[in-house]
């Protein structure tokens, strides 16, 4: 379905339908709708009538009608398959099947009145005057409400929730809404709870995460106009609502923000700025590692840099200690962690303390290989190695899902016996284990929290000082905050600048970082140590410093000379097809006419050629990159080379286009 379907409003003019929720035939079946527009086309067949309207008049704003329609444009993708990403159908079935009981608390509604006045003493202290001038400094923009972007550039622990908080507060005595996006759903309780304490008020929660009551709730708040302050993660950039006073996206150069599987394929940052210009209201970006484009763009006077260089709590930044593995593996071995960091785990673990240890690699090892004949097993729909997940007793890939038990015979020569290569987080788990028994250990990954609440249940222990010693992938690095970790280690501080992506460096120096500043937020001196092979590595000299500055002059050098963003903006074109030689055939013949439109519009061209990950799921993957000086000329290039390709493409492959990308792989 790619376009609209017009229905009959019978003797109704139509005035004031638009965005009205409806119920209409598709079919044999009766489906909810929304009205996106109203006229008399010269249609050549007969329209079927609209069978209901909502109860109560439910309606979605204007404005996030004209969001739908940017979104379409700006992503290369029918409205109606954007329709249904920002607004999934059982948030429109509940209207015409209202619940008649609720039997739990959901996140729609607000903490209890005591704890949320407590927790409001706690968080209401006198913002620093870092915290105060960036505070004031927003306001300015509400005076009266005008769309401005800003870019709030603070360090860990710099105290960049107590400005939100400032901000959405005199937000709403100005009667307007707010939104607040966070890179990840686990993030969620901890803001959550903040925002109702210091606010004082329901707060609502809107990701995937949601069970089937509490997303009734949601929407129904929504739909009611009682949703005056959101917060959720990169899909709450989409909600339908409107009178924005305020929009904050926290840690803002996350990539999870960027939808990269199924179109729209969209950036919910750069959703909130359009929001923002659309709604005229401020836009808050949130960093201590901001993108270089969003960097960029604030020292270019794009964007208003606000800075915040000292911890709220008045504690220091902690001390980064590098060390050199090399040297470890001559002094015991093939180890997973190094003695100074084993020495200063122990220290932490005598004081009463917490400790935070970082390796982005799930699994117990990166693959296993027959001892016997020396294979390795692969997946048979990707090209990539199962990892072994000791827990699930499981050979897995993790593009796919496929899965085979780990005591399967090689199938190159029926060998059971195995050695296992690498290291992932479940081994260093077990690692951990045997060398502070007793002890409280937790590992936060994709496995371990894949259950409903998982994440915060885990969270929750560790915060109490159930769990002395947290073990965790990206998860842990995102704006946690837990008084009594004074002890990072960063297990593997080399993982990730091998990979095909110019975008490589700067995401192990946002990662190494961001996981560092978890250390040291409150009382003590935070020791922070970053294990590597690799200690002359010119990112590990920024992150020992603390250096953003210096590693963003190195970047954005390194930026200019390859033509990258901030200097051009990009479109990656994808062909995938079961049929590896149709597809290098199709690709080929777009490239061609992808670059007869390229030169006319100044637009540089890269490739064809397959994916660094050549297949996924059993398909095929080719590559055109595009960079060009501005998005719309990308985009009319595309178009164009589209129409004079269509004609020739048959149904073995699938094309789509990805602008803005934020992955080369």
């Amino acid at each position: 379905m790619s376009e609209p379907f017009w229905y009959d409003l019978g003797d109704s003019d139509g005035h004031g339908l638009v965005g009205s929720v409806v119920q209409v035939p598709l079919m044999s079946k009766t489906v909810p709708g929304v009205v996106l527009e109203v006229g008399r086309p010269e249609l050549s067949f007969r329209t079927k009538p609209i069978k209901a309207f909502a109860p109560g008049g439910a309606k979605v704003p204007r404005g996030w009608i004209e969001l739908l329609e940017w979104l379409s444009a700006y992503y290369f993708t029918p409205l109606p398959q954007v329709f249904s990403a920002c607004l999934s159908k059982p948030a429109l079935d509940f209207l015409f099947s209202p619940v008649k009981s609720r039997k739990k608390k959901s996140d729609v509604e607000s903490a209890p009145k005591k704890k949320a006045s407590a927790d409001a003493a706690a968080l209401a202290f006198t913002p620093t005057t870092e915290q105060h001038a960036a505070i004031d400094a927003v306001m300015e923009s509400f005076q009266p409400f005008r769309f401005q972007t800003y870019l709030l550039h603070g360090i860990t622990g710099s105290g960049k929730t107590l400005v939100y908080l400032h901000l959405a507060r005199r937000a709403l005595e100005l009667g307007r809404r707010v939104l607040v996006l966070l890179p990840e759903i686990a993030l969620t309780p901890q803001t959550l709870s903040r925002f109702r304490a210091f606010l004082d008020r329901p707060v609502l929660a809107l990701h995937s995460n949601l069970s089937a009551t509490q997303r009734r709730e949601l929407w129904g708040a929504v739909y009611s106009g009682a949703a005056d302050v959101i917060v959720g993660a990169r899909s709450a950039a989409l909600c339908p609502i409107d009178n924005l006073g305020l929009i904050v996206v926290d840690e803002e150069h996350d990539g999870s923000y960027k939808q990269s599987d199924a179109s729209p394929r969209y950036n919910a940052r750069d959703v909130a700025l359009w929001r923002g210009r659309q709604e005229g209201c401020p836009v808050v970006l949130g960093s201590a590692t901001p993108a270089v484009e969003t960097y960029h763009s604030a020292l270019s006077g794009k964007f208003r840099l606000l800075e915040m260089n000292a911890r709220a709590t008045g504690s220091s930044r902690p001390r980064i200690n590098i060390v050199d593995m090399r040297e470890q593996h001559e002094l015991q071995g093939s180890v997973l962690l190094s003695i100074p960091l084993r020495e200063a785990v122990q220290k932490a673990m005598n004081a009463g303390e917490q400790a935070i240890l970082f390796l982005n690699r799930r699994g117990y090892a990166h693959r296993r290989v027959c001892k016997t004949c020396g294979a390795a097993r692969e997946c048979p729909h990707c090209i990539a190695p199962l990892v072994y997940h000791k827990s699930k007793r499981a050979l897995i890939c993790h593009y796919c899902g496929f899965n085979v038990p780990a005591d399967a015979p090689c199938l190159a020569c029926a060998g059971t016996s195995w050695l296992d290569v690498g290291r992932g987080i479940e081994k260093v788990e077990e690692y951990l284990e045997g060398i502070f028994p007793g002890v409280g250990i937790a590992r936060l990954d994709r496995d371990s929290t894949s259950a409903i609440g998982g994440a915060e249940k885990i969270l929750s222990r560790f915060k109490s000082g159930e769990l002395r010693i947290l073990l965790g992938t990206q998860m842990v690095a995102k704006g946690h905050d837990f008084p009594k970790v004074n002890v990072v280690g960063v297990v593997d501080a080399d993982s990730g600048l091998g990979l095909a992506d110019f975008r490589a460096q700067e995401r192990a120096f946002q990662l190494i970082t961001q996981v560092s500043g978890r250390a040291g937020r409150h009382q003590g001196e935070g020791e922070v140590y970053l294990q590597t092979f690799r200690p002359e590595n010119p990112l590990l000299a920024f992150a020992l410093t603390h250096d953003y500055a210096s590693f963003y002059k190195s970047e954005i050098e390194r930026r200019g000379e390859l033509d990258y963003p901030p200097f051009r903006r990009l479109l990656m074109i994808e062909i995938t097809g079961d049929d590896e030689a149709i597809v290098d055939e199709h690709m080929r013949e777009f490239a061609d006419a992808f670059r007869h439109f390229a030169d006319q519009a100044d637009v540089l061209v890269l490739g064809p050629a397959f994916a660094a990950m050549k297949k996924i799921k059993d398909q095929y993957r080719a590559h055109i990159l595009g960079k060009g000086k501005a998005p719309n000329r990308l985009q009319w290039v595309f178009r164009q080379a589209l129409e004079r390709f269509k004609p020739k493409q048959p149904q073995k492959t699938k094309l789509r286009a990805d602008m803005d990308p934020l992955s080369m792989l």
